[in-house]
């Protein structure tokens, strides 16, 4: 790993039980990129939350100038633009084809991540207030985005023989599903899939953010 090291750090916000502050940490690992975790929920600790980030959305990524970025999707984006400043291969190619495919990858990963948090949001519904159809369809969007990924994983990786951000968010949203709903893994159906997730959290950079909290 390249060191990164300098005298202000960033500052990113958010429980690592969020598949989406997930990601953004385990990148952030990846490219040994030191930062101060504040480690907050956006339920249960709105007092403290709201003086630091009143939109209740995480994560955020608060930069080393003070300048704070929201939404995942583009604290991955500063994150490779990042790296790639400092000589390393970013985990999502820049350009080309091989920059939509990555991208396509990481789109099916949060489909899959999206739909799951759905279904865990619809089970803290009062139950009279429950909409089983829904929750079906959404499963079914889920298993279909997993499906779709598993038929993509050939080989240690989902894209081009190497670790991209496809794997990571991809990893990201598993952890979530078995950790916060296992009764909605699709146990079995998805070999390929466990073994990358099984490799992936027990590397250094998983294993440095865990999702227990």
């Amino acid at each position: 790993m390249t060191d990164m090291t300098s005298s202000m750090k960033h500052q990113l916000l958010g429980l690592y039980d969020s598949p989406f502050v997930r990601r953004v940490a385990v990148t952030m690992q990846c490219y040994a990129i030191p930062y101060e975790h504040v480690s907050l929920s956006v339920f249960r600790q709105m007092d403290a939350m709201r003086p630091l980030n009143p939109l209740f959305k995480v994560p955020m990524l608060t930069l080393p100038d003070g300048e704070k970025i929201y939404e995942s999707a583009y604290l991955l984006d500063y994150l490779d633009e990042l790296a790639a400043e400092r000589g390393m291969t970013p985990l999502t190619p820049r350009s080309g084809s091989e920059h939509r495919q990555v991208q396509q990858l990481m789109a099916l990963a949060m489909v899959a991540t999206e739909k799951a948090v759905a279904i865990e949001y619809e089970r803290k519904r009062p139950a009279e207030l429950q909409w089983p159809d829904w929750t079906n369809r959404l499963r079914g969007q889920m298993r279909q985005a997993l499906a779709m990924l598993e038929e993509r994983l050939d080989g240690d990786f989902l894209f081009g023989g190497r670790l991209t951000q496809a794997d990571i968010s991809s990893v990201a949203g598993i952890g979530f599903i078995r950790y916060v709903l296992p009764h909605e893994w699709p146990s079995g159906e998805c070999p390929a899939l466990e073994r990358l997730a099984e490799r992936l959290e027990a590397s250094e950079a998983f294993q440095a953010v865990p999702i227990e909290e």
